[in-house]
């Protein structure tokens, strides 16, 4: 009778540890793949647009490399308005060129432009405009966890992220940008008398401005190229406060926080975001909902396998003292 039960339990641990370490295993898998999807409503697949991907946070939620020399607030991953937020602010320090892509490439005739051999993690996915028809057309930055989640909730290997964008309609007159400081400290003390802020013109300065009372933290530049890329930074962040920029329509929004501010959710954790119903089945994440799911090692079946190994061997031993002593008699 132990030799039966022994023979049962076996297979099911065999069975069990096969299908297991395959999970295992592809959870532990470093060769994952991200592809941005650059599909508009008008013109279609945009092709030609440059879009650069950076390592910018670790799985955890913490910020990696140079990105964690920043003075930004990863703030709460759950949320799509701060994934969204945060993913603006560092693609804005990014194009001061602080920091190096880990690759570079133009989207196809499908609009797709594909990465590969990635590790497991969150990126920053930025893309160059294109105008098509008298539209320009932006992608919006985004961060992309890598590997993804499906809307079953499995992992998924290879993810295709469809890109949100911004449609401008391209004026024969030059068009203009705004930037305004919002400060989150509570009226505090510490707070600067001014800031200074640059515009940069695809990626490189193209002006500065200083922010104070005088001007009521605003300043707006006339006479702007309509096909150019535009974007402001905040130069030397004051000591004690986080930074954020957002952009509505044609105004730009910096905002500096206190460290000891007790508003917003400071929260960086692994928290997954609420999955999208983007209508294209597994593998798909659609950036109007940012998706940044969970991911991590399968460790739950170690503590079975060992214990039901101990159980074997006890069997085994059992059964060699029973077989000896039938032996005997």
């Amino acid at each position: 009778m132990l030799r039966r039960i022994s023979i049962l339990i076996s297979a099911i641990l065999t069975a069990f540890f096969c299908f297991g370490s395959g999970f295992t295993a592809f959870a532990d898998e470093q060769n994952y793949s991200l592809t941005a999807e650059f599909i508009t409503d008008e013109a279609g697949a945009i092709e030609g647009s440059q879009f650069e991907l950076y390592y910018a946070l670790e799985p955890d939620g913490t910020l990696f490399g140079d990105f964690a020399e920043l003075p930004v607030e990863v703030g709460d991953l759950t949320s799509s308005e701060n994934v969204n937020t945060l993913a603006s602010t560092l693609a804005s320090y990014v194009e001061t060129g602080f920091t190096e892509n880990i690759d570079e490439v133009g989207s196809n005739a499908l609009g797709e432009a594909k990465f590969e051999d990635l590790d497991a993690g969150i990126y920053l996915v930025v893309g160059s405009s294109v105008a098509v028809g008298g539209i320009l057309y932006t992608p919006k930055p985004a961060l992309i966890r890598i590997p993804g989640h499906d809307m079953e909730g499995a992992l998924v290997k290879d993810v295709v992220a469809k890109v949100k964008y911004d449609r401008l309609e391209l004026p024969p007159e030059p068009v203009s940008r705004t930037v305004k400081k919002v400060w989150d400290d509570g009226d505090s003390a510490d707070r600067p008398e001014s800031v200074t802020v640059q515009l940069l013109k695809d990626g490189k300065k193209y002006d500065e401005q200083v922010l104070s009372d005088a001007n009521k933290w605003s300043y707006t530049w006339e006479e702007l190229d309509p096909a150019a890329d535009w974007s402001v930074v905040e130069v030397n962040v004051p000591e004690g406060y986080t930074v954020s920029v957002s952009l509505e329509d044609t105004e730009f929004t910096i905002t500096n926080k206190s460290d000891n501010s007790t508003s917003g959710d400071n929260s960086n954790t692994d928290k997954p975001l609420p999955p999208s119903d983007t209508g294209n089945g597994g593998g798909h994440t659609d950036n109007n909902t940012p998706f940044l799911p969970q991911t991590g090692q399968l460790w739950w079946p170690v503590p079975i396998l060992l214990a039901s190994g101990c159980v074997l061997l006890l069997i085994g031993i059992i059964s060699c003292r029973l077989s000896d002593d039938n032996v005997a008699d």
